[in-house]
Order: structure tokens, then sequence, then C-alpha cells
């Protein structure tokens, strides 16, 4: 009897982390994602009744095309090719596989012969991935606490999945990943990673030379690097995504009107969802009958309609909690939607999620690929966090709002001669804000802008 009892308690709790999971991925999900979702579920579940606003998508999908010109990109992807920013920008990337990247890892992870923990905690940093393939944030932040033993493992296997270079911060820890799965090792993966994390302005510009110096190598073992590196892709994540071609359609709308900061949420581009009232008729008049084939019927119909309640449950959630966020955000960042980037704060998920009332992790499945419409053009949520820089008046600046500052300075110089990255130090410093050389060097690779030398070239 003993044995019986925990049996049965094992495999509610296995039923209860399948639900999470998939609570979980719901909230990652892009509109685009969620729409494919639950045509599936409607597909396989005669109990579900959909309203599918197909007409308002179409007409928030035109809307949002139609306004090409005014979206940009506030993220730090940074090419490491020349002239790739058409290519990279958010708002204009499409993608041409049916697959989901997230659903993609699943089936892989569903295929390998791995401890229950791991798998679990695999499953949380998955559904964690942004479009690239990338973590918004430092993996142990993504998990519960009960999983963080298991996140070495679990990133381990993650990160020798296909596509190479999954599971990375960034693009460049990316392209180290693809170069290990490839098998350089040693000393070459160690000259490979001083490459592409200091030499790559210089490689855009053809100086090998000062590169070889730099490296202590031949100018032929550069040359190798350069033709390796070009077999790579700085963003393994994006060659999956919707089965057609679609325009982003942002989540949240922040913006001001007559004066006031308005948050809408954009409902029109996700299907309502309830269970046919039909079909509940139906279950109810095969559980007056006493014949077996009614009640076997009647057991069927329960649970589609179980099913369908669940799916509904996971909608609404999703949809409260992306809400509740909106709402913190415009709260925190008040200034950002009032006056524009420049005034963007520093602001970690953190601290939004203990707002919210969430674990930090919820937060990054919301910030990952979706956008907010504001007046100053349409961002990523995840563009909204970043590390805080103190100004001299002890106001808090956001990392972005510097790199913006940054940009804007580079803009807007008309001296004729471009300015170094010392010069710029030293703007940010007369407007209150101590930022090092380096850290602007850091900042404009960051932004995709060439150095003084290459601009003055």
């Amino acid at each position: 009897m003993i044995h019986q009892g925990l049996d049965l308690s094992l495999k509610q709790e296995l039923k209860l982390n399948a639900q999470l999971v998939q609570t979980m991925e719901m909230l990652s999900f892009s509109q685009d994602e969620l729409r494919e979702k639950i045509k599936k579920e409607a597909e396989s579940n005669p109990a579900l009744l959909i309203h599918d606003g197909e007409a308002s998508y179409d007409k928030l999908r035109n809307e949002y095309r139609s306004r090409t010109e005014r979206r940009e990109s506030f993220s730090d992807d940074a090419p490491y090719l020349p002239d790739d920013r058409e290519n990279s920008n958010w708002m204009e990337a499409i993608v041409s596989e049916k697959e989901s990247l997230q659903s993609h890892l699943m089936a892989e992870l569903g295929c390998l012969n791995i401890e229950d923990n791991v798998r679990r905690t695999a499953e949380t940093l998955i559904t964690s991935l942004d479009r690239n393939g990338f973590f918004p944030s430092s993996p142990e932040s993504l998990v519960r606490k009960d999983e963080q033993p298991y996140v070495k493992d679990a990133l381990d296997i993650i990160r020798h999945m296909e596509p190479d270079g999954v599971g990375a911060m960034d693009w460049r820890d990316s392209l180290i990943i693809q170069a290990e799965a490839k098998g350089m090792e040693g000393n070459e993966l160690r000259l490979f990673s001083s490459f592409v994390y200091n030499e790559l302005d210089n490689a855009r510009l053809g100086k090998f030379d000062i590169i070889a110096k730099n490296l202590g190598i031949e100018k032929e073992e550069v040359n190798a690097l350069y033709e390796f590196l070009k077999t790579l892709t700085p963003f393994p994540g994006r060659r999956y995504g919707s089965e057609w071609e679609e325009y982003i359609i942002p989540e949240l709308s922040i913006k001001k009107e007559d004066g006031i900061l308005t948050m809408r949420v954009n409902k029109d581009a996700i299907p309502s969802v309830e269970i046919d009232p039909e079909y509940k008729e139906l279950a109810e008049e095969y559980r007056k009958s006493d014949s077996r084939e009614a009640q076997e019927a009647a057991s069927f119909i329960k649970g589609k309609i179980n099913a369908a309640n669940n799916l509904i449950t996971q909608l609404n959630m999703r949809a409260r909690t992306i809400e509740k966020t909106g709402a913190v955000l415009m709260e925190k960042q008040r200034d950002f939607f009032l006056n524009g980037p420049l005034y963007l704060k520093g602001m970690t998920m953190q601290e939004v999620a203990d707002e919210v009332g969430v674990h930090e992790a919820t937060i990054s499945r919301i910030a990952s690929s979706k956008y907010i419409d504001t007046d100053f053009g349409i961002y990523p949520i995840r563009s909204l966090f970043s590390n805080s820089v103190t100004s001299d008046n002890g106001s808090n600046i956001s990392k972005n709002a510097v790199k913006e500052m940054i940009r804007q300075i580079i803009e807007e110089n008309s001296t004729g001669k471009a300015l170094s990255d010392q010069k710029i130090s030293d703007i940010l410093m007369q407007r209150g804000i101590k930022t090092a050389r380096r850290t602007v060097s850091k900042y404009r690779k960051e932004l995709d802008i060439d150095s003084s030398f290459s601009r003055n070239s």
C-alpha cells in the first residue's frame, strides 16, 4: 500500500510539472507562435471554439507595415560583418522555417536519455531563449531555486544541440560555442576567442598585419581564422520561426494621450477561445446514459473539455501577467515613455518581478520576443532592461540610454572630424556621465559604429 501511495504522488507531480512547463512556454511565445499554438489545439480538440480575429489581425499587420519608417532597433545585436544592419534589424527580419526554435529544441531534448531534474531545468532554460537563441540574462537567474544545481549540466546539453551556438549570452559567445562544436580546442580556440572579442574591427578593415602582431601569430593564420569565422552564423536561432512572413505587432502600447500616459494591451491579434456550448450539452447527454459506450464517450469529452480549460487558463494568465508587467514598466520608465530613449533608467528584471509578484524567470520570458509601441518607435521589451549608470546629480541612467547618447553625439558632430572615444567620454563627462574611454569603445562597438579612424578614412 505504501508503494502504491508513492507511485500516485509521483504521477501527480509529473502532471503538475508538465502543466508548469506548458504555462512557462506560453509566456515566452510571440504572438505568431501563440496563434499557431491555438490553431493546433483547435485542430485536435473539438471542445474548443475559436473566434479568430483574422480580419483585425490583418488590419494591425498592415498598419504596422505602413509605419516602417519609424521602426528602429534598440537591441544589442551587432553583426560582425560590414553593412549587415538591414539583415539584423529585428523589425524587418523575416523567417522562413515552420518550426519555432523552442519546439525544435524541445523535440531534441525529448530524444535524450537524461536525469529528470536536468531535463526539467533544460526545459526551463529552453523556454527562456530569445529569437536569436540567446539567454536574456544569466542562466542561473532564469530557473527556480530547486533547479539551480542542475543548470551546468542542462546548459551543457543545450549547447550541444542543433543548431550550433544556441544557449549563448550574445553573438560573440555563440561564435565560440560554434567553434567548439566544430572541433576547435586548446590554443587554437583561445586564439579564435581573442580574435572574436578583440580584433573584429581590424578584420573588417583588412588590417591582418595588426591582428597578427596583436595575437602573436603569422598573417596566414589570421587569414585562416577569418575564413573560418565566415562559416559561422552570429544569430543561430533566426532560422526558426513562424510558418509565414509577418511583421512584428507589439504586445503593448504605452503612449501619451492628452498629456497622460496610457497603456493598451493588443488583444486583437490573438484569437479568443472558449468551450463550445454544444459540446458541453453533448457531454451532459452521454452522462445521463447507462451504456458503456456512452460513459466512454462522456469520459473522452470530459478530457477534451479539461484540456480546453487548461488552455484558456494559460491564455488568461499570460494576458494578465503581460498587462501587470506593462503597468510596472510604465511606472518605472515613465520618463522614457514621456521623453524618449535618452531618459531610459537602469532597471533589472528582478525589480519588475518583485513589483508584479512573480519569479524573475517569468519576466524574462515575457521580455523574450515581445515588443512595445511608444511615441518614439517600437522597441523590444527586453531593451527596457539594462544596468544603471549614476550621473553626477545622482540620477539613475540606463546603459542603453548612455549608448543612445553616444549615438547622438556621433550623429550630431559637425566638426568635420570624427570624434575619438576619449573625446566622446569627455563630452559625456560634461553632461555629468562618468564613462571611461574603454566603456565608450565597448558601447560604440555594440552600436555597430566604426572607430574614429575608420570614420575619418
